[in-house]
């Protein structure tokens, strides 16, 4: 009988909890995406993989749902590249390719489809090579809807890189110049970018200046970044000057974020400070977080503190919670603890309880006591939730037990239902049996 009652009130309490679930639940997976994907950045293949394996078996039906199969296939691929054993290279390519066939069926529209048929079939050929004949099919399959004059340029082109470079290069440089087809002049600018041509800079940089095509900008700015050479720097520096594609000012900024060059960094704090395009700023921001020193750090804290559009600030959040720095979580203690925007105190306290510190512990329960706002109190018991230690459990048993509001202590008895800890399940029982 009091294990019905039990579900009783836990469904009842369910139904209670209403909408206000969603919105919580949504911000964590934002948060667990967020740090799988940091991992893609730092090359942290197999922590990648780890988070990545974790998303998509706990958010289900995220809006990133179809990302993190291409990027769990992706750190599976790399993963398996510093395997000493051939049996786990292969054990990890296959898997690689199981998560791939499961983006490509179940959302076939999206927009990771095309990289996710070219990994495909990347990772197919190094496991033929290997002598897993089954794979092949995969790589028959994009062949068959191949242009066949293209491939024989694109082999030839190869061979002679090999060969003849002295020849190849006057080859690539006609494609890039005169080829009607796009893929075409794609493949070879790749095969341009795997050969140290003293002209390669120079041809990259007039393509992604001049080509018709805006994929075809975005590869040359791509491979232009990874060059690291003046010439190709100032190209990427005249093009984010002059370019209104949105995606191509992306992959500029992305390009930015990973130079090592000082002017690249000088360039990513003015994109960061005083872009009037809204969403440059956000990604310079996003970059800056990634930096994880003084300099970018200061920029930070000027930005939020000038800033009056909420989603910058939000994103200035989001970027000193990325940042190891002390002085970035003493910020974030400040705008939880004293912002006059109660929605930038919610993001502060939220991406504080993902490090699961005791001082950020108490910080809830101190902001939780002074907190004026229902929203505010609410998100503050969900972040409290998330610690699931034995202090969190017991530190809300205590604000549950002396909070006046009834919707505000449904919600801690329904988190302490989620709970297995001996002090929460006690908690309900006495709360049943009264």
């Amino acid at each position: 009988m009091k294990i019905f009652k039990t579900l009783i009130i836990i469904t009842i309490l369910f139904i209670a909890a209403g909408s206000g679930i969603l919105p919580q639940e949504q911000d964590k997976a934002v948060a667990a995406y967020e740090k799988a994907k940091k991992l893609v950045y730092e090359k942290q293949w197999a922590l990648a993989v780890k988070e990545f394996n974790v998303f998509k078996d706990m958010f289900k039906s995220s809006d990133y749902l179809d990302d993190s199969y291409y990027w769990l296939a992706y750190s599976l691929n790399k993963l398996s590249q510093s395997q000493g054993k051939i049996d786990d290279l292969l054990r990890l390519k296959q898997e690689a390719l199981t998560d791939i066939n499961a983006l490509l069926k179940r959302f076939p529209d999206s927009s990771w489809e095309e990289d996710a048929r070219v990994l495909r079939v990347e990772i197919a050929e190094d496991l033929v090579k290997n002598g897993l004949t089954q794979f092949k099919s995969y790589i028959d399959e994009e062949a068959e809807d191949a242009d066949p004059e293209m491939e024989i340029k694109l082999m030839a082109l190869n061979a002679m890189t090999n060969t003849d470079p002295q020849k190849a290069y006057p080859i690539l440089e006609k494609i890039l110049r005169e080829s009607k087809n796009p893929k075409l002049r794609e493949n070879a600018l790749f095969v341009l970018s795997q050969n140290d041509f003293p002209k390669s800079s120079e041809l990259m940089s007039e393509v992604a200046l001049q080509d018709t095509e805006a994929s075809v900008r975005g590869h040359a700015i791509f491979w232009l970044s990874q060059r690291e050479d003046a010439a190709s720097f100032d190209t990427l520096l005249k093009l984010y000057n002059t370019v209104k594609d949105p995606e191509l000012r992306e992959k500029i900024i992305f390009a930015f974020g990973q130079s090592e060059n000082p002017k690249a960094y000088d360039k990513l704090l003015e994109i960061a400070r005083e872009a009037k395009d809204k969403d440059a700023q956000e990604k310079a921001i996003f970059w800056l977080g990634q930096k994880n020193d003084e300099r970018s750090l200061k920029a930070l804290d000027e930005i939020y503190d000038r800033a009056v559009d909420d989603d910058i600030r939000d994103k200035v959040i989001f970027a000193l919670s990325q940042q190891e720095n002390p002085k970035a979580k003493a910020k974030l203690f400040e705008i939880a603890r004293s912002d006059a925007d109660p929605k930038a105190q919610e993001r502060a306290l939220f991406w504080l309880s993902q490090d699961g510190s005791q001082a950020a512990l108490d910080l809830l329960v101190e902001v939780y006591g002074q907190a004026p706002s229902f929203e505010v109190k609410k998100k503050i018991i969900f972040s409290l939730s998330q610690f699931n230690s034995d202090k969190s459990v017991r530190k809300m048993i205590e604000l549950a037990k002396a909070e006046k509001n009834l919707e505000l202590k449904k919600q801690f008895i329904f988190w302490l239902g989620q709970s297995q800890k001996e002090e929460a399940v006690k908690f309900l029982r006495d709360i049943i049996e009264k």
